[in-house]
């Protein structure tokens, strides 16, 4: 069951605007570890690995990565990998129809859609999974901020190097250390 409400605004948020409210802001609020992207876990499949290795500068950038994310960051990673490389497979099952002369769309339909032994269609258990895997990941990257509505559902830790835009120059991709 998702939350109730107006999503929350960040302390900094709220002083950026001007306090509109009037009520003390903590900017001490939460929990804030320092920001550091944690060292890649070694057992991360290749697709998992390019997405940690994407996805760990954003999150740096913005506060949002800390050694304690390590595990969420983790599975986050896995899952992703995981859809991407089913997608592949389902992407090579297509070719492989087509060039054996199946139409495009047919060769779509045929690893997308099954016959029952009575003769009902459903969905492939691959493209089952595909569709959890995305909601699996989706919840992942809530967690982290990464989606339209999540954004103002987190809060960056304030033992960042800066804040974005606030007059200090930016740390830029090339800065984040791993532990």
């Amino acid at each position: 069951m998702g939350m109730r409400g107006p999503a929350p605004k960040p302390p900094v948020l709220k002083l950026l605007e001007g306090n509109r409210g009037k009520r003390p802001i903590n900017l001490a609020d939460g929990v804030n570890p320092t920001v550091e992207v944690p060292s890649i876990p070694k057992h991360l499949r290749r697709e998992a690995r390019k997405e940690w290795k994407r996805i760990t500068p954003h999150l740096y950038e913005l506060g949002l990565i800390s050694q304690i994310d390590r595990a969420a960051l983790e599975m986050y990673c896995q899952v992703y990998g995981h859809m991407v490389e089913l997608n592949i497979a389902q992407g090579k099952r297509i070719d492989a129809l087509i060039a054996r002369g199946v139409d495009y769309y047919e060769a779509v339909e045929a690893t997308s859609i099954m016959s029952t032994a009575s003769g009902y269609k459903q969905e492939s258990a691959l493209v089952s999974t595909i569709k959890n895997l995305r909601k699996e990941c989706l919840n992942y990257l809530q967690q982290f901020g990464l989606s339209p509505s999540a954004r103002a559902r987190v809060t960056p830790s304030n033992n960042q190097l800066s804040l974005p835009g606030m007059g200090q120059e930016q740390t830029g991709w090339g800065s984040f250390k791993t532990a």
